[in-house]
């Protein structure tokens, strides 16, 4: 049996000494397939291609009889192929320049709307807290809030302030009943207002000052316009175009990083493990995959119409959870690696 591989590491990693390269292929695809064959006891032939698009022209013209390694469902294929279940299942992100943060980027963050509406939301608190303790004392307790609106009211803001930061001076306090139920159940708000806001400003803080930045995508609708290069073939392609990126296809992973280094693009689109590995085995790239995902890709076995060995197949994938399995693969192969 003739089965065509192909794929992006970790899923299929190429020897250094490439000659008789079929015979020394190693990768996480490969250990599935190893295992699925096994349990069929299928004798095969491992054929090495270099892009998706190679091994399924070769598995339209017959030239093989299986694809295995970086192939995915999309609609295009599965109007040519038969697919068996999905072996594994991988998230879609973007890998990135990083950047130095330039003035702006470490201000924007104190002009977000979060951090704005809480301390316009504070300052009015602080406005309606110092009315009331103004209403409740400037009879009473004129000398501290005096009967003049706009006196006496700072005077109450005053207090509403060195109460919230829990300072509380102690220059300005109330001593009617209503006003010392005021104040007290302002100590309380502030409590947990302040712990909040000292939170959300230390997160602001943090990334306005973190050391590097991606290039301004912080979730998938600032992918609009971005050039973007992806595997031909893979669902990388369809969930780039529906978040309307300017989109490069190419044949490998390798192509595509070549085409950031020289900044033809702007990211590359593909799977989150191959890129995260990728970065793995060089780290000294100035290059970070984004904190967000934007889909999923399924990858399966592509056979020829009609074939046999599809049923066989998908019996074996649903009792062995293959995608348990590929996660049990994939933790002994990094393991491995980081032994190395």
């Amino acid at each position: 049996m003739r089965v065509g591989i192909t794929g992006e590491a970790p899923a299929v990693i190429l020897p250094q000494d490439t000659s008789n390269q079929n015979k020394r292929l190693t990768g996480i695809s490969i250990d599935i397939w190893d295992e699925l064959a096994t349990s069929l006891n299928l004798d095969y032939e491992l054929i090495y291609n270099d892009s998706v698009t190679q091994t399924l022209k070769k598995l339209a013209n017959q030239e093989i009889d299986i694809a295995i390694g970086g192939i995915t469902v999309t609609e295009k294929n599965i109007r040519r192929f038969d697919f068996t279940q999905p072996v594994h299942e991988d998230k879609i992100s973007v890998l990135v320049p990083l950047q130095s943060p330039t003035l702006w980027t470490i201000i924007k963050p104190f002009f977000g709307w979060a951090f704005l509406s809480s301390i316009i939301l504070i300052g009015l608190c602080l406005f309606v807290v110092g009315n009331l303790l103004w209403l409740a004392e400037h009879n009473k307790n004129s000398e501290q809030f005096p009967k003049h609106y706009l006196k006496g009211v700072r005077e109450g803001v005053w207090c509403a302030l060195t109460t919230f930061s829990t300072v509380g001076y102690g220059d300005r306090y109330p001593v009617t009943n209503f006003g010392r139920f005021v104040a007290g159940s302002w100590m309380l708000i502030s409590l947990v207002a302040v712990t909040t806001l000292t939170a959300g400003i230390a997160t602001t803080l943090a990334l306005a000052f973190s050391a590097q930045t991606y290039r301004n995508l912080q979730s998938p609708s600032d992918l609009k316009g971005v050039r973007l290069v992806t595997i031909s073939g893979s669902k990388a392609v369809e969930w780039g175009q529906y978040y309307q990126g300017r989109i490069v296809e190419v044949d490998s992973l390798s192509e595509g990083i070549r085409k950031l280094e020289s900044n033809q693009v702007d990211g590359v689109l593909y799977s989150r493990l191959a890129l995260e590995y990728y970065l793995y085995q060089n780290p000294q790239l100035p290059y970070g995959v984004v904190d967000f995902d934007i889909g999923t890709q399924n990858y399966s076995i592509a056979l020829t119409q009609d074939n046999p060995l599809t049923e066989k197949l998908n019996e074996q994938i649903v009792s062995i959870d293959m995608q348990l399995r590929f996660q049990e693969f994939k933790e002994t192969w990094f393991k491995s690696q980081l032994n190395n």
